[in-house]
């Protein structure tokens, strides 16, 4: 009889353990689709994996790229392809860049797949990155980036990680490249829209040199340079680089002491910033049309 009843409480222990452990697997299996690691270069740029129809690649996730780019032979590599489309783009400071548009079947992040993916293509080499990666994928789903563990998740946000945030403005360019901006406070006195860009790298903050008379700033008492563009040869413009009081979002959630600017001649938007003076773990919520400060 007792040999029974141990009998019994072996497999009722056996049956939790299983469940346990297919629990566990379940919840291993659900968090690798959700979540992926990223690498930090020393310039603050996001590199992750991913693949192109099957082809692997490495990339940067930039969310001021507007579209998905591949450069060099990356393109080669997924066979070739014919269109009579293209999309006309601009760089922050005015030049123009027609390129060719192209259609993905499949982008694969993690094991996430996102289907009919637009990307375009630019012959330059970058040493081991074939491109980047935009928000175009997430739409509809938000992306958690989170410094500290540098991990990227993608997945429906919790409520309790909806309680701080800065509101965005989208822009869709008839669906064939998007970007996000937000409204930001310089030195506590003048609100300007800007362009939020991971692409920048880290501790990036470009103003429009027009600021610089509302904010009272002497451009003369900062390093000036002139840069030649790197797509039009015969545009030169002047930067201006040196200290400012603050920069902060709009209801002062984030904020940034004695930050270095730039002051650029003649951007095509009011300024552009990266984001990761916004928190150390944020997630872009299109849907939402906000960013929610997690951490």
């Amino acid at each position: 009889m007792l040999y029974n009843q141990l009998a019994v409480i072996k497999k009722k222990e056996m049956k939790k353990i299983i469940l346990l452990t297919l629990t566990i697997l379940v919840g291993l299996n659900s968090r690798a689709q959700d979540v992926i690691p990223f690498s930090l270069t020393d310039s603050g740029h996001i590199v992750i994996e991913a693949k192109v129809d099957s082809v692997s690649g490495t990339f940067i996730f930039d969310t001021g790229a507007g579209l998905n780019m591949f450069f060099g032979d990356f393109p080669n590599k997924l066979g070739q392809r014919e269109t009579n489309n293209f999309f006309v783009g601009h760089r922050a400071t005015g030049e123009a860049m027609k390129v060719p548009i192209y259609h993905s079947n499949v982008l694969s992040i993690g094991n996430r797949e996102f289907k009919n993916q637009i990307y375009s293509t630019f012959d330059i080499n970058i040493g081991k990155i074939d491109g980047i990666i935009s928000l175009q994928a997430f739409e509809n789903l938000p992306v958690i980036i989170d410094y500290e563990k540098k991990e990227l998740s993608f997945r429906e946000l919790k409520d309790t990680e909806k309680k701080k945030y800065i509101d965005i403005q989208i822009a869709d360019y008839a669906g064939k490249s998007l970007d996000i901006f937000t409204y930001i406070k310089i030195n506590n006195k003048v609100t300007i829209q800007v362009i939020l860009d991971s692409g920048a790298g880290a501790n990036a903050f470009w103003i429009d040199e027009s600021f610089s008379k509302s904010l009272s700033i002497d451009l003369s008492t900062f390093d000036k340079t002139e840069r030649k563009s790197e797509f039009d040869a015969n545009k030169i413009f002047k930067i201006y680089n040196g200290l400012i009081s603050s920069i902060s979002t709009e209801n002062n959630l984030s904020k940034v002491e004695k930050p270095r600017v730039i002051f650029v001649e003649g951007l095509i938007y009011e300024g552009k910033t990266s984001i990761e003076w916004l928190g150390k773990k944020i997630a872009i919520s299109i849907p939402d049309k906000k960013i929610y400060i997690i951490k």
